[in-house]
């Protein structure tokens, strides 16, 4: 997903993987399910364990600091469209673009994406 990030203290415009927050009562495995099918229409039961994980913070323009623990799962699905039927308001601001990229697609693209890594990601976890 291309986001522009308009409330962090330096926007930066990216491709993002499907993700958010995980609510009180998630675990992060039933928070990424939720995030999955929000951010795309995809129904999945089980993401299996984390293929990664990543800590950091953000920064917003507001002078608030955010501190970030993600993980990253995989899944393998046919090609479909994902829909943004599911997107909060905010999303539908912030979120400029949706598609699938290849590994190869991302590293020749010259955009702009996060996770650094995750071309290597994609290749090292093909199912």
């Amino acid at each position: 997903m291309l986001t522009a990030s308009p409330l962090l203290s330096t926007p930066v415009i990216r491709w993002l993987t499907p993700g958010g927050g995980v609510e009180p009562h998630e675990t992060h495995h039933d928070g990424a399910v939720r995030e999955l099918f929000e951010e795309t229409g995809l129904v999945v039961d089980n993401l299996g364990e984390p293929i990664w994980t990543i800590h950091g913070q953000s920064e917003f323009a507001d002078g608030s600091v955010q501190t970030t623990y993600a993980e990253f799962f995989r899944t393998r699905t046919t090609r479909f469209d994902p829909v943004n039927d599911n997107w909060m308001d905010n999303e539908h601001i912030d979120i400029t673009g949706i598609r699938w990229w290849t590994a190869d697609e991302l590293e020749q693209s010259g955009e702009l994406f996060a996770p650094l890594n995750l071309p290597d990601l994609i290749r090292a976890h093909a199912l």
